[in-house]
């Protein structure tokens, strides 16, 4: 039996980072599983689904985002952006081909901080 989150204190159109933290909710099946994952406490993240956070949503915004966002890596395609600031911060192996094309597209992507852009 899947869960269903409710999200109507967001109203019709809610941003796109309560429709991720719905989708890894559901596809968890636990709040708990999801808050903790991303490193916050069930009724943080619960209060949010609801729009009762009495707190700013920006880190919570930023790690969900980062946790469950699909980023497109000019080398990998379609990819988490944790999988592509793990890529990002691997050592360089001039050895293996795919681990040069990643890092000469890592020092000019516009999902790389680092380099003064942002995403």
């Amino acid at each position: 039996m899947s869960m269903k989150t409710d999200i109507s204190g967001w109203g019709e159109q809610p941003p796109e980072f309560i429709r991720l933290l719905v989708r890894a909710v559901e596809t968890a099946g636990s709040i708990t599983v999801v808050a903790e994952r991303m490193g916050y406490g069930r009724t943080a993240i619960s209060r949010v689904l609801s729009n009762k956070y009495d707190g700013g949503t920006t880190n919570i915004e930023a790690r969900t985002l980062e946790l469950f966002a699909k980023i497109q890596c000019p080398v990998m395609g379609g990819i988490k952006a944790e999988e592509c600031q793990k890529h990002r911060n691997a050592k360089f192996t001039p050895s293996n081909p795919q681990r040069v094309a990643l890092y000469r597209a890592c020092q000019t992507c516009p999902n790389n901080h680092q380099c003064g852009e942002t995403a």
